[in-house]
């Protein structure tokens, strides 16, 4: 059964990489290092279908081993790639491939040059050796830190927009959660069977070796359902951006500045009610009211304790709350008031009425039917 899953999980891998090499629309470079992943994965499966040429070829099998140390950069650097809209590599990079040399050089003296009565020495699960310990630790050691700078990379580039934009859709990065979710889920299953590999309780492998097969499966079929459908979801940000906006404890206004800048702000809501545009950035705001984009993010972080996009969507929601129960708007359907109060679709809308509001707008309309008009 693992056989017949590794060979179809080959093939779906195969496919996605090719279709991402092939495409020449949306971010060239996250496509294929996505494409390059898959590339490694299925040099890491590819012992479950090719085992007699493996056992015939042992120092391919060991190389094919010591390539998962890439897995775990090359997913980092994908992340960052789909965040960021100017990622490139650096020079400085390659330092990401240094595990994957160091797992090289650990079985080169004792398994790369010697004969295959030595390597199976050095390559038994059974009384494993010291490197082959060192370097199923490490890899491990090394793919949850990867995990965790990845998941620290996704918050921070969030905060970033959550004090940039007021457009809902530019924070639409759920989709990167799932991803992790995937992942962590094979990577769980291939720790545990790496565990029980070298433990009396094998015949287990017979079954969470299927299960981490589906488990990639299910991994590479929703990325290709992802690339198919939702193409848009794959746009990032400038990195330079996260450094401005990315509010510091060590930047600081002082309160009569921070207030000064609050008062400006609601002065200029109420005048020219700027909230109303759907794609109103903190820059646009910055040049409209004359203030730095900076001072605004530090000003609403730091003494307000919102960020740029709660607080556009707070005027937002009160201008929506005025329209729901207006005579002038009682024909007006839902989504109608939501794209007058500057919103861009109804779901976000209501997510974020029921945030703030602690009902949704329907309720909130219905509620206020009902009530006398005094208490309106």
């Amino acid at each position: 059964m693992s056989h017949d899953l590794a060979l179809l999980q080959l093939f779906v891998n195969s496919l996605v990489a090719i279709f991402l090499l092939s495409i020449r629309s949306g971010n060239l470079i996250s496509n294929r290092i996505l494409a390059f992943y898959f590339f490694i994965f299925n040099l890491d499966i590819s012992n479950f279908v090719f085992i007699h040429f493996y056992s015939e070829h042992r120092n391919l099998e060991m190389l094919r081993n010591n390539v998962s140390a890439l897995l775990a950069p090359t997913l980092y650097f994908y992340v960052r790639s789909v965040l960021y809209t100017d990622f490139r590599f650096r020079i400085r990079d390659w330092v990401h491939t240094l595990p994957f040399i160091v797992v090289i050089i650990t079985f080169t003296p004792r398994f790369y040059l010697v004969d295959d009565a030595l390597k199976h020495l050095v390559n038994d699960n059974l009384h494993p050796s010291f490197e082959l310990l060192f370097v199923q630790i490490s890899l491990y050691i090394q793919m949850a830190t990867y995990i965790a700078l990845i998941y620290i990379t996704i918050r921070r580039n969030r905060l970033t927009l959550l004090n940039s934009y007021s457009d809902e859709l530019k924070l639409n990065k759920q989709w990167l959660s799932h991803f992790m979710t995937f992942f962590m889920v094979s990577f769980v299953l291939a720790l545990i069977r790496n565990v029980v590999k070298f433990t009396e309780f094998q015949r287990a492998l017979d079954v969470i070796t299927p299960a981490m097969m589906l488990a990639g499966l299910g991994f590479s079929c929703w990325i290709l359902w992802q690339a198919l459908n939702k193409p848009e979801l794959f746009k990032g940000i400038s990195s330079r951006l996260e450094a401005v906006r990315f509010p510091s404890v060590t930047q600081k206004i002082s309160t009569n500045q921070a207030v000064a800048i609050l008062a400006k702000l609601e002065l200029h809501m109420q005048s020219q009610k700027s909230f109303l545009n759907p794609t109103l950035n903190i820059d646009t705001l910055a040049e409209e009211v004359g203030i730095a984009a900076q001072d605004i993010s530090l000003a609403l972080n730091h003494h307000l304790g919102r960020h740029f996009f709660d607080f556009i969507n707070g005027y937002r929601i009160k201008a929506a709350c005025e329209m729901l129960v207006s005579s002038d708007y009682s024909e007006k359907t839902v989504l109608d008031i939501s794209l007058d109060s500057g919103f861009n679709s109804k779901s976000s809308f209501n997510t974020a009425f029921k945030k703030q509001m602690q009902i949704t707008p329907s309720e909130y309309r219905q509620l206020h039917k009902k009530l006398p008009k005094t208490f309106q």
